[in-house]
């Protein structure tokens, strides 16, 4: 996502701004532009930026309006065949969460000419396991349909979010602007532990499945996610308040294993 499209959104989900410095400050941003018609809120939902407008006639963000128990979130993992200037996705596991339930679910391998062999060692994916699988434009097609405007969540969500947004726009599907949350952020602030890697989260959560397979990884940082927050402090209230206590609260103090239950 372009820097001045991540801070318009970021002032969106600080406060309300006016309709008219909304529309004036997106369309000084090229990437916007060039895909669609600021003034046009659909278009704004599409790409995932639940954009609304206020009784009073002011523009913010619904993640802003939304209590955590009302919010849908989209708790992503992904495989790849390398880098995100040299590979491609090779497997997206998806897990939509209301409440702390799973309301739907979306699992796939992607077509592949190529899997280094670090990788089908790491994963256990072969290119015979994805000779058949569909192209990575039809999966990314009926993945942002899945996804919405759904808050994206992942362990290391910079990588996953980063990754199949640039994937999004190499096949000009326009970039992904939906609110993003890292549950490694949201752990360091909720979990007492020594590492936050998804491996030792398990092994300290009791959390047991293949690691490196998307949809389980999607699973475990489920886990995690909902383990966060039991332990949230009881001003935070919006998807809003969330994801900025999970940027700016201070680190939790590590204790013993045994006082995690």
């Amino acid at each position: 996502m372009n820097i001045k499209t991540d801070n318009l959104l970021n002032l969106l989900a600080a406060k309300s701004i006016n309709y008219y410095d909304f529309i004036h400050n997106a369309s000084n941003i090229e990437e916007i532009v060039e895909l669609f018609d600021p003034k046009d809120f659909s278009m704004w939902r599409a790409l995932g930026a639940n954009v609304i407008k206020l009784d009073n006639g002011k523009i913010t963000l619904k993640t802003r309006e939304t209590n955590i128990e009302d919010q849908v979130f989209c708790i992503v993992d992904i495989e790849t065949s390398g880098g995100i200037n040299s590979g491609q996705i090779i497997e997206i596991g998806a897990l939509k969460i209301k409440n702390k339930e799973i309301i739907s679910k979306f699992e796939t391998f992607i077509k592949a000419k190529e899997i280094p062999e670090n990788i089908t060692e790491l994963t256990g994916i072969s290119v015979e396991d994805v000779k058949n699988a569909p192209s990575l434009k039809n999966v990314l097609e009926k993945f942002r349909i899945f996804l919405g405007d759904s808050v994206f969540v992942a362990h290391n969500v910079e990588f996953d979010y980063g990754f199949i947004s640039k994937s999004m726009e190499n096949l000009g599907y326009g970039p992904l602007l939906n609110r993003r949350l890292c549950t490694i952020n949201l752990a360091r602030r909720t979990i007492p532990s020594k590492k936050y890697g998804l491996c030792y989260l398990k092994e300290l959560l009791g959390i047991e499945n293949t690691h490196h397979r998307a949809l389980n990884d999607a699973i475990s940082a489920f886990e995690v996610f909902k383990t966060s927050l039991k332990f949230l402090p009881w001003t935070v209230q919006s998807t809003e308040d969330l994801i900025e206590f999970s940027k700016k609260a201070p680190p939790v103090k590590i204790i013993k294993k045994e006082d995690i239950s």
